[in-house]
């Protein structure tokens, strides 16, 4: 029988997480924290809770360490796009996106009044606004860094509104890496008809905590899996109003399905950089993501971001008062409990909501995992090298010639104007050497094989 810490979530999660327990006959521990299995963190941080440091070997916790990280928006993109120096076609699941100020250079060649900006640490689309011009930026400092995303200006529409689909997907652990992707999960329709021109937050945006202040809100109903009517809708009623529409649903899950495969592959050898210097006993940990797509005109799928703490509420406001939604229910009941069934080995994934994502060797199987392996290496397990520990790659059979010396891999180093260089720095390096030899990444990658 498992047993839980919930002692630090609040809210509406603790409600579900509580009828979760009760449902499944398991066990709340309360106060007594070193007797539970399952440790539950509600929060974006790293650390399991704030008993993590001193508990019990054997306890579980729905964070992993690095997770957390990848998922801001400024970190997805410097993921993807290190990522794409080796797979380009990664780039074609992505919006063409930059980091303010980092690239406030390129952004002045940009025309900024077709791009989207966030705040990258932000949330329930507060601080997001439409940019005219780099002032409009500037005067926007007070954000903190930003995200400038190319805006798909030609979404699919429902009923001639703007929607994104919110998808689940469990990291069961990274090593080896398995993820599964849940079947269910919510389709956010704006309250207002989409115009192109017309930038009103309740056409343009989908972030419930923003639609839901209008007065044109329609909650869930309690017959949600076939309610077309509502602002958030059940992916089965999705799937017939696609149907309807004349579109290939079937086809149009199977492609967000290959999108987020390809995502969960990219974002692997980053995860496991920054989870690096994680302790043994946390290698039995989960984490729910929450992956945001949206579809354009022609139903090709694109990642808008990635949440590694998406919100379990499953509250709405209906006649302006809170009450428990049904569908919301339904669906983070269904997410929650069979991660945990997965994750404890409760039950095989095939008799849950989950199905595998892909197999371990498809989703691991790329260059840049190779190259993290090499950084370990140069480094000796630090995350961080110096401009000796780089220099190491120079001493592989084939990595001087006429067009590279030693001392040029000196140069290259220095360009950064730092004492040592992380992951992404070394990955950008590495390119230059390819360049600089003047050969195939993948002969270049051969000889630096460890």
């Amino acid at each position: 029988m498992l047993k839980f810490d919930i002692s630090n979530v609040k809210g509406s999660e603790r409600t579900l997480l509580k009828k979760i327990i009760e449902k499944q006959n398991w066990i709340d521990c309360g106060e007594q924290h070193s007797k539970a299995k399952i440790v539950w963190n509600q929060r974006k941080k790293d650390k399991c809770s704030k008993f993590s440091m001193d508990r019990p070997r054997l306890q579980i916790c729905n964070r992993i360490k690095g997770v957390g990280i990848v998922s801001s928006k400024a970190s997805t993109k410097q993921c993807l796009s290190s990522f794409g120096m080796f797979y380009p076609e990664i780039n074609q699941i992505y919006p063409e996106t930059y980091i303010y100020p980092q690239d406030r250079n390129l952004l002045y060649s940009k025309n900024l009044n077709q791009f989207i900006a966030k705040p990258s640490n932000g949330s329930e689309g507060k601080g997001i606004f439409f940019p005219n011009s780099m002032n409009d930026l500037i005067k926007k400092a007070d954000l903190g860094q930003m995200v400038v995303q190319k805006y798909i200006d030609n979404p699919m529409l429902i009923d001639n509104k703007k929607f994104d689909l919110r998808f689940y997907i469990l990291i069961q652990k990274l090593s080896p890496y398995i993820c599964y992707l849940n079947k269910e999960g919510l389709v956010r329709i704006c309250v207002d008809a989409y115009e192109k021109t017309n930038k009103n937050q309740f056409a343009h945006l989908t972030n419930y905590a923003i639609n839901c202040e209008s007065t044109n809100y329609v909650p869930c109903s309690t017959d949600f899996m076939t309610d077309n009517q509502s602002n958030k809708q059940s992916f089965q009623a999705f799937r017939q109003q696609l149907q309807k529409q004349g579109q290939d649903d079937q086809a149009i899950f199977q492609n967000i399905e290959n999108v987020i495969a390809q995502f969960m592959k990219a974002i692997y050898p980053f995860l496991l950089y920054h989870s690096k210097s994680d302790k043994p006993e946390y290698s039995q940990n989960f984490c729910i993501i929450g992956l945001d797509i949206l579809l354009n005109n022609q139903g090709q799928p694109f990642i808008l971001e990635m949440n590694s703490a998406p919100s379990l509420q499953i509250t709405q406001f209906k006649n302006s008062k809170e009450e428990i939604s049904p569908f919301d229910f339904y669906v983070k009941e269904l997410v929650v409990t069979d991660a945990i069934l997965i994750s404890t080995q409760q039950k095989e994934w095939k008799d849950t909501s989950y199905k595998l994502l892909s197999d371990e060797y498809q989703l691991v199987n790329n260059s840049v995992l190779e190259l993290l392996n090499l950084f370990w290496y140069c480094g000796k397990g630090i995350k961080t090298l110096s401009i000796s520990q780089f220099c190491k790659i120079s001493n592989f059979s084939g990595m001087l010639n006429e067009n590279l010396q030693r001392v040029e891999y000196q140069i290259l180093f220095c360009k950064f104007q730092v004492q040592r260089i992380d992951f992404y720095q070394f990955l950008e390096l590495i390119i230059e050497v390819q360049k600089k030899m003047n050969i195939q990444l993948h002969n270049l990658l051969e000889m630096i094989r460890i």
